[in-house]
């Protein structure tokens, strides 16, 4: 899924699956979530630019791919990573990345979906600075 990124009330993202080179093949898309049509091995992945003009007073956020099964009645945590920002001066504006990736097993219905802890910092651009998917192997 592409650029226009927005959080929802639970920190996760929202994409916009019809913007920018984002499409989507095999699967399903619901309020931010890739939902899986088809049993199987998935390569997920999703990256993260994270930038403001100045530091706010946390300077560490995480980062995570995550997925809700009909067969759980949590939220699982596939891949997390903590992205620490802000090693400079308070008042300078700064940028890092996140990314994560890696194989995962679904079943249908699986909706996989990424968060961010800060969404605020989340910046979108054009869709390839900011982007999420998966895959079939």
């Amino acid at each position: 899924a592409g650029a226009d990124v927005s959080s929802q009330p639970n920190g996760s993202l929202r994409w916009e699956p019809g913007k920018s080179w984002a499409f989507i093949r095999g699967l399903g898309y619901q309020g931010g979530s890739l939902v899986c049509h088809q049993p199987g091995l998935y390569f997920v992945y999703a990256k993260v630019q994270l930038g403001a003009p100045g530091c706010p007073t946390r300077a560490a956020t995480l980062h995570g791919i995550h997925k809700r099964t009909p067969r759980y009645p949590g939220v699982l945590d596939l891949l997390v990573n903590k992205v620490v920002y802000c090693p400079q001066a308070h008042g300078v504006p700064w940028a890092r990345h996140s990314f994560l990736g890696g194989l995962v097993h679904l079943e249908t219905g699986d909706e996989v979906f990424t968060r961010v802890q800060a969404p605020e910092l989340v910046r979108a651009v054009d869709g390839t600075r900011s982007y999420f998917g998966m895959f079939m192997v």
